[in-house]
């Protein structure tokens, strides 16, 4: 980078400047003029006088572009006299001396001090700081310049993570790094976030990065308000990571918040603001059937072969309604003996006065954030305070969060030798939660249930007869789903403090020890209180007797003492050395309380619990008390070395020694190696104008996992209390808990990395790629034992996990000039994920859980189920070659009718469904199940930034964008497989559906005729072919011979997604506009979260797809409209 540049002013008086250069000669070329001579001496010497007295300097400060930097500190060196410029970047110093110099800082730009010599007039123009544009990575244990990275390590800044305008850090994270998989696990308020780096290394879904947050380990970082984050850097290859060892196999997520470290030295102090307000609204809901889609839903399922309820056969030849009750039955008749009474959804349905419940149930929500801060420093110390509030109100009412942080850092200088600091991060967070069952009953009503009154109260039966008015035909007797969202209430406090202190001592100047404490603590209380009375009917909302408080109170303390000296310096312009060394002591510890009551003081909730009668644990297992602990003591040393700035060396060792495992299995090594050539540092490489970067990376870890071993896997714990008879007499003892493995011992992935990072036409083209293989051994699964060991399970090492996969980063400025700027990121990730072994013998583990079994050669998260294939048809299909067509006389490649090959050999008809028989042999049992992956290996985000500088002192305009999406993959979804498509009931609400309608069905009719007959029937003419079996009332729900294999496969489903994550506008104010308030910067902005969503997934969201029922919902779109203030 150029130097600093100041423009010269006068030093000495024009006339002195003149006439010293002639005065030798003048004098020599005539004597005569002596008394001239003697004149100029007289003249000079009184100019010296005048530099001995103090004057006032004025200037300006610009950057290179010439536009003013507005508070740059302006110093008079070794005095406390200082200004700070104006909106206009001017200055002026008074009683400053004439030899005296001139310092200027200014955020991110290099110091400049130049001697005053008497000028009046200096103007500064400041150039950018070479180490901020040559940016610094935060690794372990330390931070690097990204130039000198030898890992493979991704970083976000504070602008582009808080661009989206999600409620939380890891929402606004998803898409910004490739390899990076984050995935919302539900589409409520206070729903979890998923997260993965480079695909899943461990069977146990408790497994995910180590989160570091300004060097203090831990397991989440929900409690820090996003705008508090200066930047995130993810560590992703093992060279990166193994320095954290057994806590790293997941990758590591290394999150520095807006510290005093992150304020230059000598700026006075600033205040900002940062923060948005916005509306939520339901968005991308399911197509539920409406009135008139419901309304032949439910004729459909009256519907019965003529005949009989059992006259099936091939093809049935026509389905009509039971003439003496079904058309009244199904259509809700009045009076059930007078066929010429109303139909109450006839009536319902021609007033349309029908309800959609999923508008009942949800509503306007709100989410808004704001952080204000305070920062500043001096010579000797740095400061950084602020305070942040997070809050969000749900789409369900009930379902909020609510959580108020406060951050402080100091860092002091105290002399030559010694620094010292701390920093801290306080939060409380509030959630409150909306009945779940509540929710997943409302998605089951049907638009013709009656939600309330004429008087507006809620309907505590909106489906019976009474609610209805009819004598006896009714729906159901749902209570009403807005009845029970007021019968319980849940809610949770949580608090969490975290921080650090540190003394630092400077030995040499390449040399220094540091010793780092860091404790942190976690405290929640969760209340559930279910049982308010509904003063209707003088009992619960639900009309039981039953009022049930339960509290739990957790608390974890945990604290990290790193001690570390690190030891910097270049020999001869040429080796770079760099080493480090560390020991670390680990401890946590846990205890959670929970007691339930029933019968407890209504009204009361959870704050007075003796009124109640205790449930003990033996009874329902809700009251309970544990104590959890465990430590590690860790050694590490890491060594970076650097010739010609061009071939750089990374090695790193870490030794853990751990609790968790029992002796002789406790210790364990975690080694590793990078290598770098910075190629465009070539001599033949240096010439080349358009290539600004090239460097190739080669690296080689070990990591570990210490989260998938519980603290006390390794012993045999207790288990329930047991009584034994001993004839007339029992005694009390406790049975074992569990069965042990003494030899369990870490998961261990070993991962190779190679890597390019570029850049082209002057960093105008910027990116990397990186490919990778990761290998996980010995990984932890919670195996299902023989019942001979009583049923029980054993965590045991049973296997191996491969990860294979690129990542691509490219980021391009289209367009840079003095009005326009315009650049685009795109981020592309490849994941191949594959179970290599199990057990070294078997080949799969199959469990009863769909989504639980493992296959050799697919990926940890499978789907192991049958493949429903439709309903079956009357159109010519191929007769297959398999054993079931030839046992049955079937001739494999001819042509027959489907329904009668179907009915002939698995006793399936016309407009059932029908499953895969994979082996052929005419029996659908396990064996005919298939593998699905449940992994998608794709996934790529594109970020669009554009601002237009308006001309004068109009300010400038940004508009900005961001996609994600992700390829194919299966999930086992809950709301596909649930009752929203479920054919069995015939009164609750479902999902449009194309279902199988044959020729000559009955498909509505105006009445009943007094002589029992149809009037105006309405028949379907030809059949219509759709995807879901046909609508009956015969037996097995009229799903035939393989409805239960259609009950247990319907749920699987092919996704894929593409959303809009944010549209947004802002608009930034001039610095000569904001002159009048003193104000530094002002960028208001619009937002818009979650607009769009391309898929084809019927459901909810298909980001949460596998989501059980209470927890799956609309996703959300939100409106918002921030400000970004400083001073």
């Amino acid at each position: 980078m150029k130097d600093l540049i100041a423009s010269q002013g006068s030093v000495t008086s024009p006339s002195a400047t003149r006439l010293i250069p002639n005065f030798r000669q003048w004098l020599a070329s005539s004597t005569s003029q002596m008394w001239k001579a003697m004149l100029f001496l007289i003249v000079l010497c009184m100019q010296v006088p005048a530099y001995a007295q103090n004057i006032t300097v004025s200037g300006a400060v610009r950057d290179l572009t010439g536009e003013p930097l507005i508070g740059a500190t302006v110093m008079v060196v070794g005095t406390a006299s200082g200004v700070s410029t104006d909106f206009d970047g001017n200055y002026t110093l008074t009683n400053v001396n004439p030899n005296a110099k001139i310092k200027v800082t200014y955020v991110g730009y290099n110091d400049l001090t130049e001697e005053v010599n008497g000028r009046t007039n200096i103007d500064f123009v400041l150039t950018e700081n070479a180490e901020v544009l040559e940016e610094i990575v935060v690794v372990g244990y330390g931070v690097m310049k990204r130039t000198d990275l030898t890992g493979a390590v991704s970083t976000v800044g504070t602008e582009k993570l808080n661009a989206k305008g999600a409620p939380s850090v890891l929402e606004n994270l998803q898409g910004t790094t490739p390899g990076v998989n984050i995935t919302k696990s539900t589409g409520r308020a206070n729903g979890g976030i998923n997260i993965e780096i480079r695909g899943q290394s461990s069977i146990n879904s408790s497994t995910t990065p180590l989160f570091v947050v300004d060097g203090i380990m831990c397991d989440d970082i929900d409690f820090l308000n996003p705008q508090d984050i200066e930047r995130i850097d993810v560590l992703k290859d093992a060279s990166s990571t193994a320095i954290y060892g057994s806590r790293a196999t997941a990758g590591v997520v290394m999150v520095t918040t807006k510290g005093g470290l992150n304020v230059k030295k000598d700026v006075k102090a600033s205040i900002s603001y940062d923060g948005y307000y916005g509306v939520n609204k339901a968005a991308h809901k399911p197509k539920f059937m409406q009135g008139q889609d419901w309304y032949y839903y439910r004729l459909g399922k009256f519907l019965s072969p003529m005949g009989g309820d059992n006259n099936f056969a091939a093809q049935t030849s026509q389905w009509m309604l039971p003439a003496s009750y079904g058309l009244g039955q199904a259509l809700l008749q009045e009076k059930i003996a007078d066929l010429q009474s109303p139909y109450v959804m006839k009536e319902l349905l021609a007033s349309g006065n029908t309800t959609d419940w999923i508008d009942l149930v949800t509503r306007t929500g709100s989410q808004q954030n704001h952080y204000l801060s305070v920062a500043g420093a001096s010579e000797t110390a740095n400061y950084h305070f602020g305070i942040g509030y997070n809050g969000e109100e749900g789409l369900y009412e009930g379902d909020s969060n609510h959580t108020i942080s406060f951050k402080g850092s100091v860092d002091a200088r105290i002399n030559k030798v010694i620094n010292a600091g701390f920093t801290f991060n306080l939060a409380q967070i509030k959630n409150s939660y909306a009945d779940g069952d509540a929710i997943a009953q409302a998605y089951r009503m049907n638009p013709y249930m009656i939600p309330y009154t004429e008087d507006g109260e809620i309907q505590h039966f909106p489906g019976n007869k009474n609610t209805l008015g009819t004598d006896d035909h009714q729906f159901t007797d749902f209570i009403n789903p807005l009845d029970r969202m007021r019968n319980s209430i849940e809610k949770r406090t949580t608090y969490r403090a975290l921080g650090n202190v540190y003394l630092q001592l400077n030995i040499l100047p390449e040399l220094y020890v540091k010793s780092t404490f860091s404790p942190s603590y976690t405290s929640y209380r969760n209340g559930q209180y279910i049982g308010y009375i509904n003063p209707n009917t003088g009992k619960t909302y639900v009309d039981n007797d039953v009022h049930t408080a339960t509290v739990l109170n957790s608390h974890g303390f945990s604290w990290t003492w790193d001690n570390m000296i690190n030891y910097n310096k270049t020999f001869n312009k040429v080796h770079s050395v760099g080493a480090m060394a560390l020991m670390s002591a680990q401890k946590s510890t846990s205890e959670k309380y929970q007691w339930q009551a029933r019968d407890v003081l209504e009204g009361s909730d959870w704050w007075n619990m003796g009124t109640g009668e205790y449930v003990a644990q033996e009874e329902k297992k809700t009251s309970y008390s544990s104590y959890s602990e465990n430590s590690m003591l860790s050694y590490a040393f890491r060594v970076n070395y650097g010739f010609m700035d061009r071939y750089l060396l990374t090695a790193t060792v870490r030794w853990d020694g751990s609790s968790k495992l029992a002796d002789g299995y406790r210790w364990n090594s975690f080694p590793s190696v990078a290598l770098a050539w910075r190629a465009n540092q070539e001599p033949f490489l240096r010439d080349v104008n358009w290539l600004t970067n090239l460097k190739l990376r080669l690296s080689y870890g070990v990591t570990g996992n210490n989260k998938g071993v519980g603290d006390y896997n390794w012993m045999v714990g207790i288990g329930n209390p047991t009584y034994y008879p001993f004839g007339s007499v029992y005694d009390y003892g406790m049975s074992a808990g569990s069965v042990a493995d003494l030899m369990l011992k870490w998961e261990r992935s070993h991962e190779i990395n190679f890597g390019v990072d570029f850049g082209f036409l002057r960093d105008r083209i910027t990116g990397s790629i990186d490919v990778y293989q990761k290998k996980s051994n010995d990984l932890l699964y919670n195996l299902e034992l023989p019942l001979e060991t009583g049923g029980m399970k054993m965590y045991t090492n049973i296997g191996k996990v491969r990860n294979t996969g690129v990542e691509l980063a490219l980021t391009t400025v289209n367009i840079d000039n003095r009005d326009w700027t315009w650049s685009t990121t795109f981020t592309l990730a490849y994941n191949d994920n594959e179970v290599k072994q199990i057990n070294g013998i078997s080949d799969q583990i199959i469990s009863t859980d769909a989504t639980k079994s493992l296959f050799v050669g697919y990926p940890v998260s499978t789907i192991y189920q049958y493949v429903w294939q439709g309903a079956v048809n009357d159109k010519p299909m191929v007769v297959p070659d398999n054993q079931a067509a030839r046992d049955h006389g079937y001739t494999p490649g001819d042509k027959v009718r489907m329904c009668d090959y179907y009915w002939d050999v698995y006793g399936v008809g016309e407009g059932q469904p029908y499953v895969k028989d994979r082996d052929g042999n005419g029996t659908i049992d396990e064996k005919d199940k298939a593998i699905f992956s449940g992994v998608s290996k794709w996934s790529g985000a594109l970020t669009s930034n554009l601002m237009y500088n308006l001309p004068g002192k109009g300010g400038s305009i940004d508009f900005g964008f961001s996609l994600y999406g992700k390829s194919p993959f299966w999930v086992n979804s809950s709301f596909l497989g649930g009752d929203y498509y479920d054919l069995h009931d015939r009164g609750r609400g479902k999902m449009q559906m194309d279902y199988y309608i044959p020729a000559g069905t009955i498909v509505d009719a105006g009445g009943m005729n007094p002589d029992g007959t149809f009037d105006t029937p309405i028949y379907q003419m030809n059949t219509h072919y759709g995807k879901y079996p046909m609508l009956s009332g015969g037996t097995n729900d009229g799903l035939g011979a393989q409805k239960d294999y259609y009950q247990a496969s319907r749920g699987l489903e092919k996704v894929w997604f593409l959303k809009m994550k944010n549209i947004t506008i802002g608009y930034t104010f001039s610095p000569q506009i904001l002159k009048a308030i003193r104000c530094q910067n002002l960028r208001l902005y619009f937002t818009v979260t979650n607009p769009f969503v391309w898929t084809k997934y019927p459901g909810f969201d298909p980001e949460w797809a596998s989501a059980a029922g209470k927890n799956d919902g609309p996703s959300v779109i939100s409106y918002q409209v921030g400000a970004s203030i400083k001073f």
